[in-house]
């Protein structure tokens, strides 16, 4: 089973970027606003039995675009091939091999890139712009392509009124090339969204919104940010204002706080995409599969404005408990991590919910905690 630790650098890296982006839905890195397609890649791309890389995809990446999606600005680190890492806590690829950050691109046009997944950074002969391709490696590939089309005043003018977004994401295939998403089979086809490890920063500023009033959700809707990141189970999120982190059941329409597990059914601390092995480790007598643990998720799960540490919602998350890992304990006590969480819904502890007057309750993860609530 997987256990790498360097993404938890690489993650945290992100958090110096100042940064914007608009809230959505995260992947399996379930925190931050990661998101595969922000970084050119399909859901499967990281799947663990792939051993190469799908073209256009990028494991770094820093995107400018409007409130509609809208490229203005790209550039990312190319997805690398699985790999041997260095050694060491923070391994990466070695340096001159494959799967050692060595190519990407950039690219900027009045007009809109015309980037995103399947294309990398794109380009758009109707604007003003250029795209650039690097590989220190490979020297051939290097280039750089000017447009000189005409560029579009009415929509810039538009994308300025509805507002800029700038995501700056990255995963653990950054870690020597790692792949750790599902597989499609042992029953996770349904589950396949994305590696289980990385981060963003994000953050969005929305003229149109200026008169929109302040609620506990989004208590400045003109403008806001967030920054968070998830590693072998352990996710953290600083927020300004409401962000999906994950997506359960998609049949169903009810939802949790992120740090509220009241409910909240655990997969096996086995359970994870780190390999075939690990896929049919979620197996248990009321659930099949992976596919199954998933549909047994709320439909929307959410981190609210505030601080909140917590348990990855994925199953395909590997968590690690290092008492248990190093033989101390006989079974996982730190799965779930206790979660946290303090902001404008009020301030849960333990990972469970309970009313104002500071009676504590059990939950399913026989955690108790103090909440007030939205």
């Amino acid at each position: 089973m997987r256990r790498g630790m360097s993404q938890v650098m690489l993650t945290s890296l992100l958090t110096v970027a100042v940064t914007v982006a608009t809230a959505g839905v995260a992947m399996a890195v379930s925190g931050g606003g990661y998101q595969p397609s922000q970084q050119d890649c399909p859901p499967d791309a990281n799947s663990n039995d792939v051993q190469g890389t799908t073209p256009g995809c990028h494991n770094f990446e820093l995107n400018v675009e409007d409130g509609h999606g809208k490229r203005y600005a790209e550039a990312g680190l190319d997805q690398l091939p699985q790999g041997a890492s260095t050694p060491g806590l923070f391994g990466v690829g070695q340096p001159g091999s494959p799967n050692f950050p060595h190519a990407g691109c950039a690219a900027a046009n009045t007009n809109g890139t015309n980037g995103g997944p399947g294309t990398g950074c794109g380009t758009n002969q109707s604007g003003i712009g250029a795209t650039a391709v690097f590989d220190t490696e490979n020297t051939a590939r290097n280039s750089i392509a000017p447009q000189t089309g005409a560029p579009d005043s009415n929509g810039l003018l538009t994308s300025a009124q509805d507002g800029f977004v700038i995501y700056l994401g990255a995963d653990d295939n950054l870690d020597a090339g790692e792949h750790d998403g599902v597989d499609g089979r042992n029953g996770t086809v349904k589950s396949a969204n994305g590696p289980s490890d990385g981060g963003a920063v994000t953050a969005h500023v929305s003229p149109s919104a200026a008169t929109t009033p302040p609620t506990l959700y989004d208590p400045v809707a003109l403008a806001g940010a967030s920054e968070g990141f998830c590693a072998d189970g352990y996710c953290q999120e600083v927020t300004t204002q409401r962000q999906q982190v994950y997506q359960g059941n998609p049949t169903t329409s009810d939802s949790r706080d992120v740090a509220n597990y009241q409910g909240k059914q655990w997969d096996p601390y086995n359970c994870s995409s780190g390999d075939s092995q690990s896929e049919r480790a979620c197996q248990t007598r009321d659930h099949p599969n992976m596919d199954s643990w998933r549909y047994a998720e709320a439909h929307s799960v959410y981190a609210e404005p505030g601080a909140q540490v917590y348990e990855d919602p994925d199953p395909q998350a590997s968590p690690l408990d290092p008492l248990y890992e190093a033989g101390v304990t006989q079974k996982p006590g730190l799965y779930p991590i206790p979660a946290a969480y303090a902001g404008t819904c009020g301030v849960t502890v333990g990972g469970g919910q309970a009313d104002f007057s500071g009676t504590p309750v059990s939950n399913s993860a026989g955690q108790a905690s103090i909440s007030t609530g939205c």
